[in-house]
């Protein structure tokens, strides 16, 4: 396919797919579910082909040609023919530029559609009337065609309480490639905390080896010379004996440089760029319907801040109509001091009432707290639950509303997820109806669990990851048992029944340890 064609084709396909919404509470309805499920996975699949046949035809890195057969030497170089050189050089440029664009727009819908993908399989459990099998995660495209297994199409969608999911966010999604254009539409505060909530998924662990860089003194015709050497990282290997092996007995390494692979939270710039976006544009979406009612909870007169809001508007536009000034900040402030004189908010002096410069301050810390907090808190509680109520297996073969997460995180990782603010939870509880808990040491609450992982595995002990997941945000975390179990949507019994479980594999007694020492 010609390459201007197979741009302007996947232009088109991205904007149909951009100019489509979701409509969020009919998700409920089965048809309309399996509707938007087929939807997502088609695309995907188009989408995924479309990068394919881009990555094969050099959009990957489509400057290499311009660099390679670039402009002559100078000496070969005619002066009549530099314009045309230097305009063939730009023309080519744009086009490389191009492909470099469509193909990042491709990778980042890809993205997004799997992250999509992910939230309606973490929130539909599709079940059949006929023969109660149930269908949840990657088994839901066995009923795209709307018939269980058995032959049976009576089938029913039931939310899964037990799954991790943000249905809202799916409509904030860069689906459409149209990552940077969202940037460009947040507020400061929020794309101060899009930066954050990037940071936090960027964390690299610390990996293993993957190769080495070494400077070798080695003896050579009579005389010591130094060669830089590279080699694959093997775990266990003495490279100087590899050295002496290779280039004589005599061979000295100088210098040595370890390069390691730094897998991140989530392995994926582009997954990174559209998890950050949604929440973030999900955030200022809710912060703007409850702004009103978290005003009047928290000021002390929020009327007059109502008033003073409408003045800076008024003024604003005033400002503008009146035509372009040398300084059109001092106009603004003047036109302003004028309408808060008139509604009564400053004094003869121009001094501002007291109650509405204290509420002034205290909005823009709920501002603050509203547009920076609540996102990382939401996405920071998300990852956090899918690692309590998901085991390291699972993680390794699907990772649900998260694509390319880690399986399993380093302590650095964990240390990236900051702590709770308590406002931020109470506002997401009392406004938002988020049942999200306070939780003081999240770094110790995942390494709690993922320490309870490494004592069970190859014990083949049968557990419910759901209530291991409650147990240990009740022992560690220090949530009431009867709280955790709500959360997680269980029983109490449940998670009490694994509490007891993980009591068992704690350290053992002195004799149990005499016990081991003798069968060794």
């Amino acid at each position: 396919m010609n390459e201007s064609v197979l741009i302007g084709k996947t232009e088109r396909f991205l904007r149909k797919i951009g100019r489509k919404t979701i409509d969020i509470p009919v998700l409920s309805n089965i048809d309309y579910f399996i509707e938007i499920y087929t939807y997502f996975k088609e695309n995907l699949s188009q989408l995924q082909d479309l990068r394919d046949t881009m990555e094969v035809k050099g959009y990957k890195a489509p400057y290499r040609s311009i660099v390679k057969y670039g402009r002559p030497s100078a000496s070969e170089m005619q002066v009549e023919d530099l314009h045309d050189i230097t305009r063939h050089t730009q023309h080519f440029r744009m086009k490389a530029a191009a492909k470099k664009n469509i193909l990042d727009r491709i990778k980042s819908s890809i993205a997004s559609h799997k992250i999509a993908i992910g939230n309606l399989e973490e929130y539909g459990v599709i079940k059949c009337s006929s023969c109660q099998n149930e269908y949840q995660g990657h088994d839901l495209h066995n009923i795209i065609a709307r018939k269980c297994l058995c032959g049976s199409n009576k089938l029913e969608l039931t939310p899964n309480i037990k799954g991790v999911y943000r249905l809202d966010i799916i409509n904030f999604l860069p689906l459409s490639g149209d990552y940077m254009v969202k940037m460009s539409q947040l507020s400061p505060l929020g794309r101060e905390s899009f930066r954050k909530i990037v940071r936090i998924l960027k964390q690299e662990k610390r990996g293993s080896v993957k190769t080495l860089s070494l400077v070798v003194r080695v003896f050579e015709d009579g005389r010591w010379v130094r060669k830089r050497v590279n080699l694959d990282g093997i775990n266990q290997v003495n490279y100087e004996k590899e050295i002496r092996k290779e280039y004589g007995p005599d061979a000295r390494i100088e210098f040595m440089q370890f390069h390691r692979s730094r897998p991140s939270i989530i392995n994926d710039k582009h997954v990174q760029t559209a998890l950050s976006l949604g929440y973030v544009k999900l955030a200022e979406d809710k912060s703007i319907a409850i702004m009103d009612s978290v005003l009047r909870q928290y000021l002390k007169n929020p009327e007059k801040i109502k008033i003073y809001n409408e003045a800076l508007e008024k003024s604003r536009r005033n400002s503008l109509k009146m035509g372009d000034f040398e300084d059109q900040m001092t106009l603004q402030r003047e036109l302003m001091d004028e309408e808060l004189q008139k509604k009564g908010l400053v004094d003869g002096k121009g001094k501002l009432d007291q109650e509405v410069e204290a509420d002034l301050k205290l909005k823009e810390k709920i501002d603050k707290c509203l547009l920076l907090n609540i996102p990382r808190t939401l996405i920071t509680w998300d990852i956090i639950k899918y690692y309590l109520t998901t085991s390291y297996d699972h993680r390794t073969k699907y990772s649900g509303s998260f694509p390319n997460l880690r399986p399993y995180l380093d302590t650095n990782q964990m240390k990236s997820f900051e702590n709770f603010h308590k406002q931020a939870i109470n506002i997401l509880k009392n406004h938002l109806n988020e049942n999200i808990p306070y939780i003081s040491d999240i770094s110790s609450l995942l390494t709690g669990k993922f320490e309870i992982e490494k004592k069970i595995k190859g014990l083949h002990v049968k557990t419910n990851p759901s209530a291991v997941g409650a147990a240990i945000l009740n022992s560690v975390g220090n949530i009431d048992l009867d709280e955790a179990a709500q959360i997680f949507g269980l029983n109490p019994e449940e998670v009490k029944t694994e509490r007891d479980k993980i009591e068992t594999f704690q350290k053992p007694s002195s004799r149990a340890q005499q016990f081991l020492e003798m069968i060794k």
